[in-house]
Parts: structure tokens; C-alpha cells; sequence
């Protein structure tokens, strides 16, 4: 297919799967079972809250969140009606997200850890124009501005259908011409843009130069930085049509993988080398290429990386049987 924005995407691989399985993810003890049409139904919610809101093309939001399922639907809600997504690092501190939110003039702030929350509620006019501060953790707090994202699935749910046809013709009126997301480095002060248009034509290439992926195959993640690579790897699930989990945090992580059993497993360089010191440090005399393949599910095929670890974990990864792949088109986007 030719899509040419990301709501495009999305309502094609709608269309074309249905009810087939697109997301696994952990409640309670059991996993439950998310289809393509599940996980669109949460995005026009999300998308229906955020348009009663006023919230529109050109609009921005900050993301400081992990890769979270709920991240990635509210990041498509956003694309859905022509917003830009700003990401942040998952542990951003209160100063990062103002003087973020300021200079970008961002309306709606998605946070995931919830340790700086007192200092939001105390120092939220710092904030110039942001309507809605939305926690991704089940906060309990009565305030006009801050909410968690429980009720912004609630409350997007009693307006979808009222906002159906508007919220249709949003995403129809997205153009390839129209800014994304936006990508600033805190320290340096610098920003990168990507349109719409240039990541479908970064997820069109990418797919034609992994064509090894395949429908059946199952992918999993759980990334914290806000790097195009860690914002966008995801992406080739929805663009390939294939099935995947995403951790809610790295001790889930090492307990969840073993579960799902992964064929594809997406991770940043620093995240690669972290997993290598954590299996090495237990070998407890097992070889170590079987614990790596051990602790990362045993059908491990393919790992999907922005920068090539140390060389001692390529060679690990090597000789237990699975192919390291780097993808600079995800972590080099331009406009």
C-alpha cells in the first residue's frame, strides 16, 4: 500500500485485519487479548477527548512516558487529528517539561511517572497555555487541569459518537505536508522535525529492507528514551501488520518476555548491553548463549537496534542464533 499518513495507516491495517490479534498486555495474571479494532476503538476515544478539547492540526503534546501501550495510542490519537507529538525522556524532570511546553507553546501534557506530580500542582502556572496535564498512572486528585488518563479514555468514549463524522474528517484532512513530531535534545537545546509524509516514506523503506518480518511474528519492547528509534521502531508493527507486546516497565520486562516469547524484540544499544549484564551476572552454569536465548524467550530471531552494542554482545547474540539488526532510518529522521 501507499500510505501517505499515519491515520492513513492506521485505517488501512484496520480494514485489512479487523479481529485479528494486534497487542498482548499483562492484567493481573492473564494477558488480554487486543485486536486491531480494540486498539483503534482506544485511539478515537483518546482522539474524541483531545477534539472536545479544541485540539487540532498544528497542535502539540508532550509524551514523557516509556513506549507504553497507552503512549503509543494516544501518540496515533494525536497523528489522528493532525497534532504534533513532542516525546520526552521517561525520567524528564518538572524544568524539562516546562521549559519544553513554553518554547513549543504545547496545549496538552501526557506524563507517565507520577513523583513530580505535587510539584505540577504546585507550580502549574508555570505552564503558559497547556489545558490538561493527564497522568498515565491511576492518580486520585481533584483538579480541573489534572487528570488521569483513565478518565480521558471515559470521557472520549461517551464523545466518540458524537464526534464521529468530525473526528473522520480530521484524520482525512492530515497531509503528508504536515508536521509530526517534533524531537528537542534538552541539554543542547536543539530540535529535529519529521512531517508525516517523511515517516511513511522512512516506514515504507524500512519495511521493504526487513522484509524478513513476516504476519506471524511477534515483537517486544519497552524503551524509555525519546528517541526518533525508541518514539518510532514500534511503528513497523502497525506498518507490517504483525503481532506485539510492549512492557510497562523494565522489571515487567524481564518477567513478561518470557511469556510472550518473542520472535522480534526492538531495543536501544544502551538497553542491549543492560539486558547483556543482568543475563551474565546469573549463569549459574548454563552457557552462556542458551541464557541469553533463555531470558529473552528462547525464540528470539531478530533484534532491532538503533546503534550496534559492545562487540562482546554482538558476538553473544551472534553465536546464540539471532540476527542484530540497526535501523539508522529511524534514528537519522529529517524532514
Amino acid at each position: 500500500m501507499s500510505e501517505r499518513t499515519i491515520p492513513e495507516l492506521i485505517a488501512n491495517r484496520v480494514k485489512e485485519h479487523g479481529t485479528r490479534l494486534l497487542f498482548q498486555r499483562r492484567d493481573g495474571w492473564s494477558w488480554k487479548q487486543i485486536t486491531w479494532l480494540d486498539f483503534d476503538r482506544e485511539v478515537k476515544n483518546i482522539a474524541s477527548f483531545l477534539m472536545d478539547l479544541g485540539f487540532s492540526s498544528g497542535d502539540k503534546a508532550i509524551i514523557a512516558s516509556s513506549n507504553n501501550l497507552d503512549s503509543i495510542a494516544t501518540e496515533i490519537a494525536i497523528y489522528h487529528l493532525g497534532g504534533v507529538v513532542v516525546p520526552l525522556p521517561q525520567e524528564v524532570d518538572f524544568d524539562g517539561i516546562k521549559n519544553t511546553v513554553n518554547k513549543l507553546d504545547a496545549k496538552i501534557i501526557f506524563i507517565e511517572p507520577d513523583n513530580i506530580l505535587s510539584e505540577i500542582v504546585e507550580r502549574q502556572d508555570d505552564f503558559k497555555n497547556v489545558e490538561k496535564i493527564i497522568f498515565y498512572s491511576d492518580i486520585r486528585i481533584k483538579h480541573e487541569k489534572i487528570i488521569n488518563f483513565k478518565l480521558v479514555l471515559k470521557a472520549g468514549l461517551m464523545k466518540r459518537k458524537k464526534l464521529h463524522d468530525d473526528l473522520t474528517q480530521a484524520s482525512q484532512n492530515v497531509s503528508p505536508d504536515d508536521l509530526a513530531a517534533i524531537f528537542t535534545d534538552l541539554e543542547s537545546d536543539t530540535i529535529r522535525e519529521v512531517s508525516q509524509g517523511a515517516f511513511m516514506d522512512i516506514l515504507a523503506a524500512a519495511s521493504e529492507k526487513y522484509s524478513q518480518i513476516g504476519i506471524e511474528d511477534q515483537s517486544f519492547s519497552y524503551m524509555t528514551s525519546a528517541s526518533p528509534f525508541s518514539t518510532f521502531i514500534n511503528y513497523l508493527t502497525f506498518y507490517m501488520g504483525t503481532r506485539a507486546a510492549v512492557a510497562e516497565s523494565r522489571k515487567d520486562f524481564y518477567e513478561d518476555i518470557l511469556e510472550v516469547m518473542p520472535t522480534i524484540l526492538f531495543e536501544t544499544s544502551d538497553g542491549l548491553n543492560d539486558i547483556f549484564e543482568k543475563s551474565m551476572s546469573s549463569l549459574n552454569g548454563t552457557s552462556r548463549e542458551k541464557k541469553i536465548r533463555k531470558d529473552l524467550g528462547d525464540r528470539i530471531k531478530y533484534v532491532f537496534t538503533d546503534n550496534m552494542p559492545s562487540k562482546e554482545v554482538q558476538n553473544l547474540f551472534l553465536v546464540s542464533g539471532v540476527n542484530l539488526l540497526e535501523v539508522p532510518e529511524l534514528n537519522n529522521l529529517s524532514d
